[in-house]
């Protein structure tokens, strides 16, 4: 059986389709659909499908309630990772009812077939019971990390330990090894920073995956459990490598529920002609026609050859063999259509780097090389946050990768020289994050960091005071004088929220500014409700707007020739009032020669409007790269979608584009796919 959300995607796709049948010609063709037109019908299709999502959901996500045993803040993180179960379940055409443990009923229970308990350290007593009766009628559990004193014996194990990842990269992939179980993946790369250790109790509870290292080496550990109840995992399923992730859990879920293998059969046939900005297998044919490349038609005609084969198997009712052979198909139609594409000469095409070690931490000459011949000509790497540097700083404390491994930026520039890179170091402004616990003690001690509306310490430089615009400042020259680097790219230029700041400082230096005198404070100045809240947002923007004024000055007095850029908010001006960020001023000002919105999201028609409206409002000699979140935790492309979001921008005029992130994951997945078509020549980027 399918979900009713499946069923509510289908209709809303044919309404999409619908209403571009009344668009002209060339913007049916990129999917440039103006929101506006589908929000009414969506809308219905929402509210005509609720009530069935809710009767026809067939897993339930249990969340922790709060206990003396259970804080707040351990619920909010249990939400985290049930949010994440929920984005893997959707994107295999499954739904889930997200319930409260205090609110449990028996009679509830009953319409589920498989349970999750996502993070739950503590299980009462009632909630046990309802449990046991859950399985004991055929429920089956999935448990992750936490594995309550309750709760184990029902999967037949018991807790023998909990670890820390010591040494560093003990816990970096599963090896899988279970043939009983259809479609299962042979390994799946996880960071994991701590796992909790378990052994069976029953012969019934096999383990069919261990821990190994990052040098590939088992640690004996194991990682999956397989009981008669239900699947345990000895972590939380974290974002790295969520492509194959979610294969894992599909394969689970299968064996699991032996009637899920046909949703997800049917699944995975629908699923094949869903490729890039194309809808259908026509449109396809024709794309790859217009490209010319034999490669891609040899792709296309293989794909066409599976998809008949896996609909036959499906309606022989062999799902397991279905589903392989229907993500086979997809994945020669994805070859097809990533070859179909051409590169762009005059093109800024990068990547953003969070982790500022490569994909491969200690060797930047592979990265390098790995980027430049998929056709990347732009790195951002991270190489500093507000207290913390990458590199040789004398004015940051350095970071444990600088002790571990060296200075980052030098070998960074050294290797991308080497292979045609350009490097726009990544910058994170304000944010205190990964500062030793001294600095960040340092700092509050000065009233230097910001404070929110309720008087709460928040781990953010405050933009206003001299000294922090000073200090990012400085820091960010030394880069410019220091290295060899082609720009300096700011992040997190901005505050972290409408919260903040608040702090007394601001107070006196607003104050001072604007000649108010304000005796309810912060109150006078909240967002929507104080007198003064428009004056407010004004003056917090201009203090954001100061360091990107001064560094554009100060960094061009140093070179002449070197790029700011900056990562912003997509919605604009909602971010000018949110978090002070004011990103086509600077444009305006000529404070910035480039501008990579961050557009993550899986919804095309969102990007599109987004994009749209960003190059409206931007000047013309300041370029817009447009940010694709492949790895985003709000948007999770597979290589297809990013190509997809590349061939919009470049139909709407974007000057480039930026992946974020690059990592394992990207090189393993997108870059193979960009070098097939739209890296595949090289090319400078156009600021």
């Amino acid at each position: 059986m399918f979900s009713a959300r499946f069923a509510s995607q289908n209709l809303s796709d044919a309404v999409s389709r619908t209403l571009r049948s009344w668009l002209p010609a060339k913007t049916k063709n990129q999917r440039v659909i103006p929101r506006i037109f589908l929000v009414g019908m969506l809308l219905w299709i929402t509210s005509a499908y609720n009530l069935v999502s809710a009767q026809q959901a067939k897993i339930a996500i249990i969340l922790p309630s709060a206990t003396s045993r259970v804080s707040e803040s351990d619920i909010q993180y249990a939400r985290s990772v049930s949010k994440r179960f929920n984005q893997m379940l959707n994107s295999i055409e499954f739904i889930a009812d997200t319930l409260e443990a205090a609110s449990l009923s028996k009679a509830q229970l009953k319409s589920y077939r498989l349970i999750i308990l996502p993070l739950n350290a503590s299980v009462t007593p009632r909630t046990t019971r309802l449990l046991k009766d859950f399985v004991a009628g055929g429920g089956k559990l999935f448990v992750t990390y936490n594995l309550a004193d309750t709760v184990a014996p029902l999967l037949g194990l018991r807790q023998t330990n909990w670890l820390k990842d010591d040494p560093p990269g003990r816990f970096s992939t599963i090896q899988l090894n279970a043939p009983h179980i259809s479609n299962l993946p042979t390994s799946v790369r996880q960071a994991s920073w701590n796992i909790t250790v378990a052994a069976p109790t029953t012969p019934q509870t096999k383990i069919i995956g261990y821990w190994h290292d990052a040098t590939g080496k088992s640690t004996g550990l194991p990682a999956l459990f397989m009981g008669e109840a239900g699947v345990f995992f000895s972590h939380i399923f974290l974002p790295d490598d969520i492509q194959t992730k979610t294969l894992l859990l599909a394969s689970l879920l299968g064996h699991l529920v032996p009637e899920f293998q046909q949703t997800l059969a049917k699944r995975a046939i629908e699923a094949i002609i869903i490729i890039g900005h194309t809808e259908n297998l026509e449109e396809l044919e024709r794309f790859v026609q217009q490209g010319g490349v034999p490669a891609a038609g040899r792709a296309l005609k293989t794909g066409k050859d599976l998809m008949k084969r896996a609909r036959i198997a499906y309606e022989a009712k062999t799902y397991s063999t279905a589903i392989t052979i229907a993500r086979a198909s997809r994945e020669a139609f994805s070859k097809a259509y990533s070859l179909s594409h051409i590169s762009i000469e005059k093109e800024g095409r990068g990547v953003w780097n969070h982790s500022g070690l490569g994909a491969y931490p200690g060797d930047w000459n592979r990265s390098a090389k790995e980027l430049a011949a998929a056709g990347i000509n732009m790195i951002f790497p991270n190489m500093a946050w507000a207290g913390v540097a990458h590199y040789s700083s004398k004015i940051l404390p350095k970071s444990k990768t600088f002790s571990q491994y060296g200075d980052q930026l030098a070998q960074c520039v050294s290797a991308a020289r080497k292979h045609g890179l350009e490097v726009h170091v990544w910058k994170i402004t304000w944010n205190l994050e990964g500062a030793p616990k001294e600095l960040i003690e340092k700092m509050q001690e000065e009233e230097r960091t910001q404070v929110s509306a309720t008087g709460k310490s928040i781990n953010w430089l405050c933009p206003s005071h001299p000294k922090n615009v000073s200090l990012e400042l400085e820091s960010i020259l030394e880069i410019v004088r220091n290295y060899d680097v082609d720009g300096i790219h700011l992040d997190y230029i901005r505050y972290p929220g409408n919260h903040a700041c608040y702090c007394e400082e601001c107070r006196k230096r607003f104050t001072s500014a604007t000649r108010q005198k304000i005796e309810n404070w912060p109150t006078a100045v909240l967002p929507q409700t104080g007198m003064y809240s428009d004056k407010y947002i004004e003056w917090r923007t201009q203090q954001i707007t100061r360091l990107v004024r001064l560094l554009h000055k100060r960094a061009r007095e140093v070179d002449p020739e070197i790029k700011i850029s900056t990562a912003v908010f997509g919605g604009y001006p909602a971010c000018v009032t949110s978090i002070g960020q004011d990103w086509i001023a600077w444009a305006n000002a000529g404070y910035i020669d480039f501008v990579c919105p961050m557009n993550y999201t899986e919804d095309i028609d969102y990007f599109s409007e987004l994009l749209v409206n960003q190059l409206a409002l931007m000047p013309k000699d300041v370029a817009i790269y447009s940010g694709i979140g492949a790895t985003a935790s709000n948007s999770l492309l597979r290589p297809d979608a990013v190509i997809e979001q590349i061939y919009l921008s470049r139909y709407l005029g974007s000057s480039g584009w930026a992946i974020f992130d690059y990592s394992l994951d990207i090189s393993e997945t997108v870059l193979p796919a960009l070098a097939r078509g739209v890296g595949k020549r090289k090319a400078k980027p156009r600021h």
